[in-house]
C-alpha cells in the first residue's frame, strides 16, 4: 500500500516535472528575437525566391561541360548574368533587402561597430589596397577589381544565412548582396556602415 502510493505521488510530479522542464527547455524567444525573425522573414523568403529564379535560368542554359578555359567559364556566367538581368528587368534597390530588413541589418551591423570590439571589427575589415568608390545599382555587374573585403565573423553570426548561391559584401559603406555565380548585384543597403 505505501508503495502505491508513492508510486502514484511519482506520477503526479512527472507530469509537472515534464512541463516544467520543456518551459525553460524551449522558452519563447524573446521580444527582439520575435521581432528579429518576423523582421527578416520577407528577407528570407525573397533570397530563396531569386535562387530558385537563377537556377531555374541556369538550367535554361546549354550544360558547361569540366573545362579549364577561363573564357568559356566567362561566357557561361555572362549569359547567366544576361538571362536574369532580362528577368529582373524591373529589379530595384530594396526588392529583396525589405526595408524591416535594411533597419535591422543597420542595427546589427551599427551594434557590431559601435560595441566594445568595434576597433577590432574596423580593422578587420580594413582594406590594404585601397580602391575607388564604385556606385553600385541592382543587377550591375560585379566589378572584378575590388578587392574581396573580410566581414568580421562577430558580425556573420549575426546575420541571417545565406544559400551558397548567394553572399554578403561590404563595398566602401554599403552592403552588397551578391550573386557568386552570375557575379551580378542582387540588392544593396548603401551607408550600411558607420
Amino acid at each position: 500500500m505505501k508503495r502505491r502510493i508513492q508510486v502514484t505521488r511519482l506520477l503526479l510530479w512527472i507530469p509537472l516535472l515534464a512541463f516544467v522542464a520543456l518551459g525553460f527547455a524551449g522558452q519563447a524567444p524573446g521580444p527582439r528575437d520575435t521581432e528579429a525573425a518576423r523582421d527578416f522573414k520577407p528577407f528570407i523568403d525573397r533570397v530563396r525566391a531569386y535562387v530558385r529564379l537563377q537556377k531555374s535560368l541556369e538550367a535554361s542554359l546549354p550544360t558547361l561541360k569540366p573545362t579549364k578555359d577561363p573564357a568559356q567559364i566567362l561566357e557561361c556566367q555572362h549569359a547567366l548574368a544576361a538571362k536574369i538581368v532580362d528577368a529582373r528587368h524591373d529589379a530595384h534597390q530594396g526588392d529583396i533587402f525589405t526595408h524591416e530588413a535594411t533597419e535591422r541589418f543597420r542595427k546589427i551591423i551599427h551594434k557590431a561597430f559601435e560595441g566594445p570590439e568595434g576597433h577590432l571589427a574596423r580593422r578587420t575589415m580594413q582594406q590594404d589596397t585601397p580602391f575607388k568608390v564604385v556606385t553600385m545599382h541592382v543587377n550591375d555587374v560585379f566589378p572584378d577589381n575590388i578587392p574581396l573585403t573580410t566581414t568580421p565573423p562577430t558580425l556573420m553570426l549575426k546575420m541571417p544565412e545565406l544559400p551558397p548561391e548567394l553572399s554578403y559584401r561590404f563595398v566602401g559603406r554599403d552592403l552588397v548582396l551578391k550573386d557568386i555565380k552570375a557575379e551580378l548585384v542582387v540588392d544593396l543597403i548603401p551607408n550600411a556602415l558607420p
